[in-house]
């Protein structure tokens, strides 16, 4: 069995009732609703921003139909 490092730190946030109604939904099947919501913050530190992510996706297309107008 894997040793985690403690979690000794604590993020306080409020939610209305209908985020947490969404959260909880969306967090199905993880172990819980902390680490649902810590996987998802933290994952999405690590991601490049949407923009950028948005210029790849176009440049991709725009590559995707330069080529099937060559055919």
């Amino acid at each position: 069995m894997a040793v985690n490092k403690p979690r000794n730190r604590t993020l306080i946030f409020r939610l209305t009732q209908d985020e947490y109604d969404c959260l909880q939904a969306a967090s199905s099947g993880a172990r819980s609703l902390s680490d649902f919501a810590r996987a998802r913050l933290l994952g999405a530190i690590d991601r490049p921003p949407i923009e950028e992510q948005l210029t790849e996706l176009k440049l991709s297309v725009e590559r995707i139909a330069e080529l099937l107008e060559k055919d």
